[in-house]
Parts: C-alpha cells; sequence; structure tokens
C-alpha cells in the first residue's frame, strides 16, 4: 500500500513540474525582465508588448516584471548578460553589442559601414535573412533562447569640442566607447582617443569635462538626455545595434509547447512594434536636439574618408569573425 502512494504521489509531483498543472491567474509564474535602458526608451515599447501579449494570450498565467536600467544586474551591462545565459534572470532585453563579451563572433552585425543601403540591408540581412540567423545560433549557443530582435538603431557620435566632419576633427577627442575591443580599435584607427566607461557615468563624466564625447544610437542619446551636455552630433550610421529578445535556456525548458509558440509569437509581434517605433522616432529626435546641438549629416563622400581609415578593421577581425559568417552579412573580402 506504501508503495502505491508513493508512486502515486510520485507521479502527481511530475505531473505538476512536466505540464505546470496549478498555474493559473490566481497561481501566476512572475518572469523577471531585465532591460538595459530607462523608461523612457523605446526599448520599452517592446518590452512592455511583450509583457501585455504574453499575460493576455495566457489568461495571466505568466506574469513579467520588466526591470529597466539594468536593476536586476545593479547596472552592469557584462554582468547583466551572464545573468540570462546562466538562467539567473528569465526575460532579458540586450543589445547584441553587450554579447559579444561572451561570443566575439557577435561583433560582425557592428561592424563600421557593413550596411551600405541602412535599414533596407538591415531588413534584407537581419530580419529576413542569413545574417539574423547566424546571430541567432551564436546567442543561443551561449545559453539563450531568442525570440525574436528588435532595434537600438544607427550610431552616431557626439562631442563638445567641434563638429566632426573628417578624420582631422576626430584627433585626440577622448570618446567614450562600450567595452568592446573592436570599437577601441577603430577609434584609435581614426585618430581619437577612446575611453572605456559604464554608461551610467557618462552624462557626469560629459558634463564635468573628463571626456569630450561618446557615441550611440538616437534614442539611447535622448533617454540618457545626452544632448543636454554636448554642442556638437554627426550623422554618420557607422555602426548598426540590434538588440535581442531572449528567455533564460531554463525558462525555456519549463514551458510547454503550446506557451513556446505563445511566447514566440508575441515576442514577434512585439518587437516588430518596437522596430517600427524606433525608426518613427529618429526623425523627431533629430528635430527635437536642435535646441540642444549643432547637427551635421555627413555626405556620401565625407563617410568615405572614414571608411578608407576604419578598412583595415576587417583585416584584423577576419580570423576572429571568419569569412563564412561575414558572409552571411554580406561582406566579401577582395
Amino acid at each position: 500500500m506504501r508503495k502505491v502512494l508513493l508512486a502515486s504521489a510520485i507521479f502527481f509531483v511530475m505531473l505538476f513540474v512536466c505540464c505546470g498543472v496549478g498555474y493559473s491567474a490566481t497561481n501566476p509564474v512572475e518572469l523577471k525582465m531585465n532591460v538595459t535602458t530607462s523608461e523612457s526608451s523605446v526599448w520599452m515599447v517592446g518590452a512592455r508588448e511583450f509583457k501585455r501579449l504574453v499575460e493576455e494570450k495566457t489568461d495571466g498565467r505568466y506574469i513579467i516584471s520588466i526591470f529597466p536600467n539594468e536593476q536586476l544586474s545593479g547596472g552592469d551591462l557584462v554582468k547583466g548578460v551572464e545573468m540570462l545565459f546562466t538562467s539567473v534572470t528569465d526575460v532579458d532585453l540586450h543589445s547584441a553589442i553587450n554579447m559579444t563579451s561572451f561570443e566575439p563572433k557577435l561583433t560582425v552585425v557592428t561592424m563600421p559601414w557593413l550596411f551600405p543601403n541602412g535599414y533596407r540591408s538591415v531588413d534584407e540581412v537581419i530580419f529576413n535573412g542569413e545574417g539574423g540567423k547566424r546571430l541567432r545560433e551564436l546567442i543561443e549557443n551561449k545559453g539563450a533562447h531568442v525570440i525574436a530582435f528588435g532595434e537600438n538603431g544607427f550610431r552616431q557620435i557626439t562631442n563638445n569640442v567641434r563638429p566632426i566632419i573628417g578624420l582631422e576633427d576626430m584627433k585626440q577627442l577622448k570618446i567614450r566607447t562600450p567595452p568592446i575591443a573592436m570599437y577601441l580599435d577603430l577609434f584609435k584607427l581614426f585618430g581619437a582617443d577612446p575611453t572605456v566607461m559604464s554608461y551610467s557615468e557618462v552624462f557626469t563624466a560629459l558634463q564635468q569635462g573628463t571626456i569630450d564625447g561618446q557615441e550611440n544610437p538616437l534614442d539611447t542619446i535622448r533617454s540618457a538626455k545626452i544632448q543636454e551636455v554636448q554642442k556638437y552630433i554627426s550623422i554618420w550610421n557607422y555602426s548598426y545595434d540590434p538588440i535581442a529578445l531572449s528567455v533564460s535556456k531554463k525558462v525555456w525548458a519549463r514551458l510547454s509547447d503550446e506557451d513556446k509558440k505563445i511566447f514566440d509569437e508575441a515576442g514577434q509581434m512585439a518587437m516588430k512594434t518596437q522596430v517600427d517605433a524606433s525608426r518613427a522616432m529618429d526623425k523627431d529626435i533629430l528635430e527635437s536636439f536642435k535646441s540642444y546641438m549643432e547637427i551635421t549629416e555627413l555626405t556620401a563622400e565625407q563617410i568615405a574618408e572614414f571608411q578608407k581609415a576604419a578598412s583595415p578593421i576587417y583585416e584584423k577581425y577576419k580570423e576572429t569573425i571568419g569569412v563564412d559568417l561575414f558572409g552571411a552579412f554580406g561582406y566579401t573580402f577582395k
């Protein structure tokens, strides 16, 4: 009799674990979502929409709590990515740039002027092409399930010394960059003095003159109010910054097939909304910057000067990234 009761107990425990028995609107599963940027960032458009859709489509069986500004990682971007890959956090929205510390091959998507036709090239290569598939594989091999890609946009450069139009204007400028080797190497090629610094420290450092400038997509600049402490911005679209909506492998393994489908569909819809919102905001953000900064939009000829100076970076990262992966993004070596 005891053996029968024990077997029954084990059966029901396994049923609960495997099938999610007990998950309901009155007994929901809370998933914590880590987001790098602030409440006012366009990233949050995607985060909030994903939360809404998942909670709605699961009838409240899952509740997603959003933590912006890297609250779950104490403001540490790299730690935030590590927490995703080790399943400490459940849901995550991080830039692919911040994942390069764990997978150097992800550097490929950030390479200078990789997308010759701007967002049209991005759509062809990442959202509808081989490049996006390869990015997904690289991230998932590190310990997360990628639901969909969103967009931080093309990175622009600001500073307090002079308008940046050519290489001569870049000389000796102390420019804050992310802690990514490629960016440090690139800005050295430009003649600047690249400085690694936590983004949470950038506003104060610019205000106090510790650094001269920084580079980021327009919405990231706006949401951190960088325009209030900078005099000049140059629009050169030199590096693209995708973001990945992911869930930890631990969470993904526990979802039923039906819920996996819900999460995937909700994420794809949410990130489509986020991308549309991001691109729609660019023009309005630039217009608002006119009250703070002198805006310079580089011509094709001016950009070509920087591209020529940047060309050695591709050879330098050829072995690290691999010719095949470069090819998936449309870049071929001569």
